[in-house]
């Protein structure tokens, strides 16, 4: 089982967004079965970045593998709530 952590910038949005959506597509295309998404430091995500998440989480699905994102804080987690993407995603704030 291969485990890859990947720390996320300040703001997730038209700019920053393709970077992780290259990092998340580079590790799955490495055969990572287990991201972990290190939200730290992450205070604005547009829906961008939402993509970005969802399309890494359907792909892991279909390697029974997991992504979890981790240090969400509460501004990131609403955001994921109303948008219904938490029911989706593996959270822990």
């Amino acid at each position: 089982m291969k485990m890859t952590e990947i720390r996320t910038e300040k703001k997730i949005d038209g700019v920053t967004a393709p970077k992780l959506d290259a990092k998340l597509k580079e590790a799955l295309a490495g055969g990572e079965t287990e991201l972990v998404i290190d939200m730290d430091e992450t205070t604005y995500i547009s829906s961008v970045g939402l993509r970005a998440f969802v399309s890494a989480q359907k792909k892991i699905n279909k390697t029974g593998g997991s992504m979890v994102l981790t240090h969400v804080k509460p501004c990131i987690l609403e955001i994921f709530e109303v948008t219904g993407f938490a029911g989706v995603l593996t959270i822990e704030s």
